[in-house]
């Protein structure tokens, strides 16, 4: 009896070796193969299958026929498969088919599919300072016209200071200004000491408040220039500048309790 050939094992659905032809007589070939059952996309399962061909013949039988050919597949049970269709079948269906050509590689995300994590964290990015070394709090102490030193803010163009809260209170209804003029809000005066009002009484007595008493001595106030006070400058920071806390005060407006006094603004705020 001729020994009978052994069939390579398969390495694919159409590897050749599946249909070697056997040598006269009866045998069994065994191939072995892997094939992917795809339940819905994204979702493949892989068997490893045998399949036995036994053949049957005689002396007298061609060698290429197979007579009686019996095929057995070995592979995942028909419930396992339904458990799994059962498992993943509505998530596959929702999602979109892969391309033909590619093979599917796990479990693959939708487009629009969102990730949920933690809460979300605000990131907090402090704007850049309106008056930069000033950080706009005044704690009240000093007496009027002497004020400590670490109570007050340098004003732009180097102007006098004025109290801490005061001046970035101004610093942005000048950018404002700035904004809508093309240039920065022109100033004459702000804080006072007590020597510095005592002289100013003196030169207009009649216009300057007594020393000690004087809100520049507070470093609430300043005098702006002749050009803020008239015109279309003037209808703008009455306008606006009440949003800022500052403000021409009544005592001073025409008709007032005071004298007329257009140029003296005050922090209202304070």
């Amino acid at each position: 009896m001729a020994t009978p050939t052994r069939a390579r094992p398969g390495r694919g659905r159409h590897s050749k070796g599946r249909h070697s032809a056997p040598s006269s007589g009866s045998a069994l070939s065994v191939v072995t193969g892997r094939w992917p059952f795809k339940l819905g996309v994204g979702v493949a399962l892989v068997a490893t299958m045998s399949v036995t061909v036994a053949t049957a013949g005689g002396p007298g039988d061609d060698a290429g026929d197979l007579a009686g050919a019996a095929v057995a597949l070995t592979g995942p049970s028909s419930g396992a498969v339904d458990a799994a269709r059962d498992r993943d079948g509505a998530a596959s269906r929702s999602q979109e088919r892969a391309p033909r050509g590619t093979a599917d590689a796990g479990i693959t995300v939708p487009q629009d599919a969102t990730m949920s994590g933690g809460e979300s964290e605000a990131v907090d990015v402090e704007a850049p300072p309106v008056l930069p070394g000033c950080d706009g709090e005044a704690t009240g102490a000093g007496v009027n016209g002497n004020l400590p030193a670490d109570e007050l803010c340098d004003l732009w163009d180097g102007y006098p200071p004025i109290r801490a809260d005061a001046a970035v209170a101004l610093a942005r209804l000048n950018q404002a200004y700035t904004e809508q003029f093309g240039e920065a809000l022109c100033l004459t005066d702000g804080y006072r000491s007590y020597e510095q009002q005592v002289t100013a009484k003196a030169q207009k007595p009649t216009l300057t408040a007594t020393p000690g008493k004087s809100n520049h001595g507070w470093g609430v106030a300043v005098d702006i220039c002749a050009d803020g006070y008239a015109g279309e400058r003037w209808d703008w920071l009455k306008a606006n500048g009440p949003q800022y806390g500052w403000d021409n005060p009544q005592w001073a407006l025409a008709g007032g309790v005071g004298p007329y006094e257009p140029w003296h603004w005050e922090f209202t705020a304070a």
